[in-house]
């Protein structure tokens, strides 16, 4: 079965909040624009010129674009192999929110989903789309009002979830969910839903485990955000680090003895936090150990080497977190349990590749990971008439030993699917691209995910034998699939945006403070 294209999930992006200029070549002279010149066109020269200096395939740049096409189409016409898997999955532009005078939606729904197809029976031909519930935070509206991990968001507001408005259905507040109801086995549902101020920590949780005597840290880590934006204090910009790092420590004083990272639905974020994350896991730590290292095109690469030299490209084990003096914690680890799955990316395959070469039972449990091994940087323009920035590839990734190119994702040391644990599945046919593909049948309910924490949850219970035995599993009760030839499941993707790994530019700034 091809897992991958169950949720057909658009691969995150490596992002780097950097405004190129500051590492502009002070040689390289701005591009001149006529004033007749309309603000597309400005725009998508400033576009192609950025893109000139810091793309990866800045050589394979389409020599000969649609200047007066629109800013998305005009950026995806100019990329190198756009969707391929050889080529850029993963560059994007999106608007400048810092010159939008457009209110936004604000506040933190209280849980986290992925969207997915699934056959609301067997008679149907045709999948339907849902949002499939994978936490809860606790104390939450969310919770109050009775949603929990494993239930499926078919409908919101009374209006059908379907290919068009998956990505933007709860930007409204607030929300009344119709749901199956992974207890009940029924649809019903839930009361006004409402966004408020609950701390939309990736901390999902922290749990100390204790199996045949053996004491187990157990971390469930959704995305490597190292705090609030636009923070105007160290504690807040680096809030959720500093919760991330505070749970480890916890663990490792309540007496952890084996650790099991869970990052089964971790797209990415900033690349300091993945730092700080992997500094407290290496065993016998050292800030001359190179975690990652870097590699840009000819033209940039001269560039930051200029300025910062050469040891600008390598990243290294820290032992205190970025900008403060907080320790990192060392769980000198001599094994690690990482659950990983299709729907992690970018920084979660950074940690996994980054700790291979200093962690030799290093055992990753679940499914291939996404194969995001690319960084990316945020290009911006003061000019007020741009109202774009870019998110372009820029750097390629490897490990210590030079190791890299896992475009195809991350090989599971023991592979399942919380999918096929969890749910019957319906086998039907990809309408885009023919291939055929498995997803969840609805009705009959067959119980959904079990809870997060749980030690009979397959995913962590796959980890714990192999702590508890030495060995995984050799057989598991799995739902029956139910094959089908006729049923037809179309595309849907995540935004481009979700899936990332922030190089910030406090990088090169502590570079030239060395």
């Amino acid at each position: 079965m091809n897992i991958k294209s169950l949720l057909y999930l658009l691969i995150l992006v490596f992002s780097v909040s950097f405004i190129f200029t500051a590492c502009e070549d002070k040689e390289d002279v701005e591009v001149i624009i006529p004033e007749d010149k309309t603000d597309t066109q400005i725009t998508n020269e400033w576009i192609y010129d950025q893109m000139k200096r810091v793309y990866l395939w800045n050589d394979k740049l389409n020599p000969s674009p649609d200047y007066t096409d629109n800013p998305e189409d005009f950026f995806k016409s100019i990329l190198f192999d756009y969707g391929k898997v050889e080529g850029d999955q993963f560059s994007w532009i999106e608007e400048d929110k810092s010159k939008n005078t457009k209110s936004e939606a604000s506040g933190y729904l209280g849980f986290t989903y992925i969207p997915g197809m699934y056959f609301a029976t067997m008679d149907v031909e045709y999948s339907s789309v849902g949002l499939f519930v994978t936490s809860v935070k606790e104390g939450s509206d969310a919770e109050a009002k009775g949603l929990k991990r494993g239930q499926i968001i078919y409908r919101v507001n009374e209006i059908a979830i379907t290919g068009k408005n998956y990505l933007n259905i709860l930007d409204e507040n607030p929300l009344i969910f119709s749901i199956y109801d992974n207890e009940s086995g029924e649809r019903r549902k839930l009361k006004e839903i409402a966004a408020n101020a609950s701390d939309n920590s990736p901390v999902i949780l922290s749990k100390l485990l204790t199996e045949n005597g053996v004491n187990i840290g157990y971390l469930v880590y959704n995305a490597f955000e190292r705090g609030i934006e636009d923070a105007t204090t160290l504690k807040e910009q680096f809030k959720y680090d500093i919760e991330l790092l505070q749970s480890i420590q916890d663990l490792k004083n309540k007496g952890a003895s084996e650790f099991i990272l869970d990052l089964r639905y971790n797209p990415g974020g900033y690349l300091s936090s993945a730092i700080a994350l992997a500094s407290a896991l290496v065993p016998q730590r050292t800030t001359r150990k190179v975690f990652l290292k870097e590699e840009y095109n000819p033209y940039f690469q001269d560039s930051l080497v200029n300025k910062y030299g050469q040891d600008g490209f390598n990243e290294y084990f820290i032992n205190k977190l970025y900008e403060t003096n907080i320790d990192i914690p060392s769980l000198d680890l001599q094994r690690l349990y990482v659950i990983a799955t299709e729907n992690s990316a970018s920084a979660s395959e950074a940690v996994i590749h980054g700790l291979r070469p200093y962690i030799k039972d290093l055992y990753h449990i679940g499914l291939t990971t996404v194969g995001k091994d690319k960084a990316s940087i945020t290009v911006k323009s003061d000019d007020k008439r741009i109202l774009w920035q870019l998110q372009p590839l820029v750097s390629r990734l490897t490990n210590s030993k030079g190791e890299g190119n896992y475009i195809h994702g991350l090989e599971p040391q023991y592979e399942i699917s919380e999918w096929e644990e969890s749910f019957e599945m319906v086998t039907g046919t990809n309408t885009t691209t023919g291939e055929r593909v498995s997803v969840p049948l609805a009705s009959p309910w067959k119980g959904g995910f079990k809870p997060l924490g749980d030690k009979s949850e397959p995913l962590l219970a796959a980890a714990i034998s192999h702590i508890s035995t030495g060995a995984f599993p050799e057989k598991r009760t799995r739902i029956k699939t139910t094959q089908s030839v006729t049923k037809q499941v179309p595309d849907i993707k995540w935004d481009e945006s979700r899936f990332k790994t922030i190089i910030d530019s406090d990088k090169f700034d502590r570079l030239r403070q060395k």
